[in-house]
């Protein structure tokens, strides 16, 4: 069933890949998401000094930077992979260890945990307490709801299932009570994402359904990051390309000329387009900039470097050496300066927001 879709090239490739996107728009869209009504969904993060903590939307400093960043790489992803969770906590590190703050920087569950992530949208969290224990599931108030007996686990999806491995090694899908809903029965798993998963038996990767029935049998060599409204990058015999893992076919076949690759990218603008409803990152000429759904510039590419918008309606860019975050306007809302090598917050009109100091003051600490 899973066959290759005829090659196209030039005006026919560009032709397929319009209609593709004109079905998935067929509904109409509604308007860009800025900011949240949640005061915690408002916060984006800022690292300065090593530290980070949380301002909103007007760049004042709600959280002031005193939480460490962690010793690893998967640390560091865990504090910035997530905004505040919809019960408004957010995991940060202090001292080595994991806990969860309010929206006024306040401890509701102290720093315990050997490894915490973010809460899911049905309330609950993986943490576990020490190096080498099981993982369980706690709730707002740091009560085990499933007690640890996992080796690993993930977070639950919207459809109320997460992955969780057995000490043997094998993996499944769990309900909110800990129930096996998908039995323990493949090698690896990712967490489900439009009532679709990835999953590993032996070296190959698939993908299930929510019944654990295969949509896609076990072919894959990778699966990549890219992954919405059914469209994959995955890498089969060792080569990248874009496979329709609702229909069980190539969109862009390996190997991909680079126009392949070129208007791949452009599908996957236009994809987190529809299921975020943000101004998505985009390059040309080694700068960065935003575009629309249409792949139109929107904010022009004059960044070093730049990130995804976030909930508060802001992005993190790099511009002319200066690190800080623009609005939807592409309008500089704070940036990272320093003075005598103390890195402060700035607003548009190079006013210190954060400390509540004068730059002779700073200075004054930093001689100390």
């Amino acid at each position: 069933m899973n066959q290759h879709i005829t090659q196209l090239r030039g005006s026919v490739r560009l032709a397929a890949l319009l209609a593709l996107v004109a079905g998935l728009l067929a509904s109409s869209l509604p308007a860009m998401a800025t900011e949240t009504g949640s005061p915690a969904k408002n916060l984006a993060l800022i690292w300065l000094n090593g530290k980070h903590g949380y301002f909103n939307s007007q760049g004042e400093m709600v959280i002031p930077p005193k939480f460490s960043g962690g010793d690893n790489d998967a640390d560091f992803d865990n504090i910035n992979g997530r905004n505040f969770s919809d019960n408004g906590l957010k995991v940060v590190m202090e001292g080595g260890k994991w806990g969860y703050i309010n929206a006024q920087g306040e401890w509701v569950i102290p720093p315990k945990f050997y490894w915490a992530v973010d809460f899911s949208a049905n309330g609950l969290a993986l943490v576990t307490e020490k190096k080498g224990g099981k993982a369980g599931y706690i709730n707002a108030e740091g009560t085990w709801i499933i007690p640890p007996r996992f080796a690993r686990g993930g977070s639950f999806a919207a459809n109320g299932l997460a992955w969780a491995e057995k000490v043997d090694g094998k993996v499944g899908y769990i309900n909110a009570k800990g129930e096996w809903v998908i039995p323990p029965r493949f090698d690896g798993a990712d967490e489900f994402d439009d009532n679709l998963a990835a999953v590993r038996k032996g070296e190959k990767w698939g993908y299930i359904n929510e019944q654990g029935e295969w949509v896609v049998s076990p072919r894959f060599d990778v699966i990549e990051g890219f992954f919405d409204n059914g469209i994959a990058t995955v890498e089969e015999n060792w080569k990248s390309g874009y496979f329709n893992v609702r229909e069980g076919k190539w969109v862009f076949s390996p190997p991909m000329s680079e126009s392949d690759r070129e208007a791949g990218r452009r599908l996957e603008r236009k994809l987190r387009f529809i299921k975020y409803q943000k101004l998505q990152w985009n390059m040309e000429n080694g700068k960065s900039g935003y575009v629309n759904d249409k792949d139109e510039w929107v904010i022009p590419p004059r960044f070093e470097e730049a990130m995804y918008f976030v909930a508060n309606g802001l992005a993190w860019v790099k511009e002319n050496g200066k690190k800080g975050y623009i609005n939807v306007k592409g309008e500089i809302v704070v940036y990272i300066d320093k003075i005598c090598g103390f890195e402060v917050l700035k607003n548009a009109r190079g006013e210190i927001t954060w400390p509540k100091k004068t730059a002779e003051q700073i200075c004054k600490e930093q001689e100390k």
